[in-house]
């Protein structure tokens, strides 16, 4: 494919993940140089708004989409008996779950990258010694209080415990989709 080929949503997100993956590398060289972590954590909070902003605006388009058939919709309808009037499927409870379980991931995966760039280091890795917590990034380990770790801890918890529902979640909902496409009560 050549670049005129794409329609212009498809240029922006071809643009918008080569300035991302440009300015990552560019936090992670300048966090080498400089010796800290705060320009890795600048790009992983802008990256993670990017991408609950880009997924809030294909939600919305989604469900705010204009429901009159097209051309291609009233083919398919007059070959298969249906009304064109009706979309060929909705938004089963399935797509909200996954909609919902995706921003849940990575909101918590967020959270939980972003508390251990602060740390120096994550819990689950970590550990707990004659009162002493420990997060470790690597082999450097770091003091840190109690709540801290408590806290890092169940963030690490909680996106290894979203991941398999989310994408569980993810599954059900495309094969809905693909099976709802075609309302198979209407074709007799």
């Amino acid at each position: 494919m050549r670049w005129n080929d794409f329609d212009s949503s498809m240029k922006s997100a071809v643009a918008l993940v080569t300035a991302l993956v440009v300015l990552g590398l560019l936090a992670g060289g300048l966090s080498l140089q400089l010796q800290e972590r705060w320009p890795v954590l600048v790009f992983l909070v802008a990256f993670f708004g990017v991408v609950l902003f880009l997924g809030a605006v294909s939600a919305w388009q989604h469900l705010t989409e204009p429901k009159q058939a097209n051309l291609g919709t009233f083919k398919t309808a007059s070959i298969f008996h249906m009304s064109p009037d009706r979309r060929p499927y909705g938004r089963s409870g399935w797509v909200i779950a996954r909609d919902l379980g995706m921003l849940a991931l990575v909101m918590a995966l967020a959270a939980f990258v972003i508390h251990s760039f602060s740390l120096g280091g994550d819990a689950l890795r970590g550990y707990e010694s004659e009162g002493h917590h420990y997060v470790r990034l690597h082999a450097n380990a770091t003091e840190v209080t109690a709540d801290q770790w408590r806290l890092n801890r169940r963030l690490g918890i909680a996106v290894f415990g979203l991941l398999p529902v989310a994408v569980l979640a993810a599954l059900v909902a495309a094969y809905k989709e693909r099976h709802d496409r075609f309302h198979y009560r209407d074709m007799t």
